[in-house]
């Protein structure tokens, strides 16, 4: 018997006159078989490629064949725009089968809200990590999940190496600790270097686990280029790249996003704006010009590069160079459907430019993806399932506290003076007080975090700060970076490619009330700041650009003047650069000399060895950083490389080199105030710094 005939009779029958299917693609067949043996799947494949319906079909057939009355699969998305995408899909072919839908999240009205007291419960529930968060701490919601069966992670790559994605392991433990059933874990994610070190974060070691992968189909591509320092005349190419198309124009910010919305409405008929500070009825109008015929172009950040369906798309266009081979990947597999080409047109400022994007041709062309790594040392997360779990009862002693943290798979290996220490910091700090050997919320956790209900532990999300953009009838405009609302009234600015005038700014309730303006001169643009910003272009990239030097040559076939362009950046760079070490090189400047360190490590890891060569060499130094590589400024001698290098091979060989680096601010971290310092020290090492990359390449000492 086929895998299609062993399907429920039902949902046979669904496929067959609903969707016009009697045989099964081969990434399906894997799940259903892969999930009957109850097998824990992360499904890759690219976008379009399939997975959807490569998790529902055996969850919906494991429904239909033992109903249990209960809610049997939970559906949990890193955006509430791509479950509201992908509602209408999953509603549809779960009704046809007789099983009902609920969706969950922050935009989902009150009187829509699945209610637990009394009523039938839905076989699926579609939400974010953060409802979920909210429906677990509910007691009457908790009883929901005692059958659950199904868990479903979309997009799950983008969880992996935040504190989110640890957050996500702590709930994917605790809905096993509520279900009397085995949960099945089933992955959704696009291309990653290593898919297998993903599929173990989302299982466990003692659970069964499969791969599935998709194979990209082979379809034609199509590049175009244009490198030009002005900026205008890079608008002019964008403008006439998309115009008449439907089109997207992924840029690396919200801030250039901005920037770029009026100059392109004055040239184009119909442009939109879709990034995270908008409003959701602004997304929403940008998502629907694809549904509607005719040119349409939507100015957009990463916020459209995940699953979210927009339909017939004819060009991405990539404004400035992508940042990594993943987002470079899941950009251009937004085009090219139905057997067309996908295309892209890349709009860059400089060669530099021109080396990062011919670097992320070329990392696809040669099937390399960045590795994904599991955030480790979560300690801000820790603080959140602590409150969490102090606030659920009526105080616990430290055998317990430790017992239950350490049942969560993301904090089992922790030490438990780690523990300790974190405890005996939050009491002295008023976090935490004591009722004997019991610990309980301090009256300034109380203070801080038990405001709106506990509210603040919904999340592990960094909230910066951001000030609710309205309008005097209360329409939301969108969000504004506090340090950007800061000042005197009546400040005029451009947002969504329309002018305002601020009028108030309400701390308590943190909104900024604007109102439209015509003015036309002293106009500011809106800047918003995150946790660190970007790191700018990956390692990978970078690596894959050091590769391209050491070459000589691309093995993109580029159009003559920008292959020009590329050999020329190339032959003014010495010809002796090894990928994976760093190269020295002495050059001559107006006032004495400079020092070059190419290390092709990313910005990252040159912003710390920045800082670790200006302590070693007294401070008197400039240094400028790129992706690429450091320059130190202000020597005196042509010998200038040779101190560079020794002061490179004192930090490689010290042991507490990497203690002169900066903390972090509080506010770095959710919860960052409540870590001691030599905790979040640690913390900022590990998952900021990276040090232990960065010891890695210095130990490759041929400077």
């Amino acid at each position: 018997m086929s895998t299609f005939q062993d399907l429920h009779p039902v949902l046979q029958e669904i496929l067959i006159s609903g969707l016009r299917w009697d045989e099964l693609r081969e990434v399906q067949e894997a799940s259903l078989s892969a999930v009957s043996s109850g097998a824990d799947i992360l499904v890759l494949a690219p976008t379009a490629g399939g997975k959807t319906e490569s998790a529902f079909l055996p969850v919906l057939d494991a429904i239909l064949k033992r109903p249990t009355g209960k809610l049997s699969a939970v559906y949990l998305s890193p955006l509430k725009a791509l479950i509201n995408d992908q509602t209408e899909r999953i509603v549809s072919l779960a009704n046809r089968a007789g099983l009902s839908v609920a969706v969950q999240h922050g935009d989902v009205k009150g009187a829509d809200r699945w209610k637990f007291q009394g009523g039938e419960e839905p076989d699926i529930l579609l939400t974010t990590p953060e409802s979920l968060e909210v429906l677990l701490g509910d007691k009457d919601a908790k009883q929901a999940f005692s059958r659950l069966r199904f868990v479903i992670i979309d997009e799950i790559h983008a969880f992996i190496e935040t504190s989110r994605g640890v957050h996500l392991r702590c709930l994917l433990d605790r809905l096993s600790f509520a279900s009397a059933e085995h949960i099945i874990r089933i992955g959704l994610s696009a291309t990653v270097g290593n898919p297998e070190e993903l599929l173990s974060w989302m299982s466990a070691p003692e659970r069964q686990k499969q791969l599935v992968r998709v194979p990209s189909p082979p379809a034609k591509k199509a590049f175009t280029f244009c490198v030009n320092p002005d900026f205008f005349s890079r608008i002019d190419a964008a403008a006439d790249a998309v115009r008449g198309r439907k089109s997207l124009i992924f840029v690396e910010s919200r801030s250039l996003a901005e920037r770029l919305v009026e100059p392109l409405r004055e040239r184009l008929s119909s442009v939109h704006i879709h990034h995270s500070a908008v409003s959701p009825e602004d997304r929403r109008e940008a998502e629907a010009a694809f549904a509607s015929g005719g040119e349409a172009c939507v100015i957009c950040t990463s916020t459209l590069e995940l699953g979210i369906d927009i339909g017939n798309l004819d060009l991405v266009v990539q404004f400035g160079p992508p940042l990594s081979v993943a987002s470079f990947l899941q950009r251009l597999g937004r085009t090219g459907r139905r057997g067309k080409p996908a295309q892209m047109a890349f709009i860059l400022q400089n060669p530099c430019e021109l080396l990062a994007a011919v670097s992320a041709v070329e990392c696809a062309m040669q099937h390399k993806s960045e590795d994904l790594h599991p955030a480790s040392f979560a300690a801000d997360v820790l603080i959140q399932q602590l409150f969490l779990l102090l606030k659920r009862t009526a105080g616990l002693g430290m055998p317990q506290i430790r017992a239950s943290l350490k049942a969560l798979s993301a904090f089992s290996d922790i030490p438990d003076e780690t523990v300790l220490q974190i405890l005996s910091f939050l009491e002295e700090q008023g976090y935490l007080s004591r009722s004997g050997d019991l610990y309980l919320p301090g009256t300034k956790a109380e203070a801080e975090l038990g405001k709106s209900h506990w509210k603040a532990l919904l999340s592990v999300i960094n909230d910066t700060g951001g000030y609710l953009a309205v309008l005097p009838d209360g329409t939301v405009v969108g969000t504004l970076d506090a340090r950007f609302v800061a000042g005197d009234p009546g400040r005029v600015f451009t947002f969504t490619g329309k002018t305002w005038r601020l009028l108030h700014r309400d701390d308590a309730h943190r909104r900024a009330l604007i109102e439209p303006s015509s003015a036309s001169r002293d106009i500011k643009r809106p800047f918003w700041g995150g946790s660190g910003g970007s790191s700018g272009i990956s390692p990978l990239l970078c690596f894959q650009a050091a590769e391209i030097i050491a070459r000589g040559h691309t093995l993109l076939p580029l159009p003559k003047a920008e292959a020009e362009l590329l050999d020329d950046l190339i032959r003014s760079l010495p010809d002796d650069i090894i990928p994976g070490k760093i190269h020295l090189r002495t050059e001559p400047e107006v006032n004495g000399w400079s020092v070059v360190a190419a290390t092709f490590a990313g910005e990252t890891a040159n912003r710390v060895l920045a800082t670790l060569l200006k302590n070693r060499m007294s401070g008197v130094h400039e240094v400028r950083v790129t992706p690429y590589a450091l320059r130190i400024f202000g020597f005196a001698s042509p010998d200038a490389g040779d101190a560079v290098a020794h002061a490179l091979s004192e930090i490689a060989d010290d042991p507490h080199a990497f203690e002169e680096l900066p903390p972090l601010p509080d506010t770095f971290w959710k919860f960052g105030a409540y870590l001691p310092p030599a905790v979040k020290k640690e913390m900022t090492d590990i998952r900021y710094y990276r040090t232990a990359d960065i010891r890695a390449l210095l130990q490759n000492r041929d400077f």
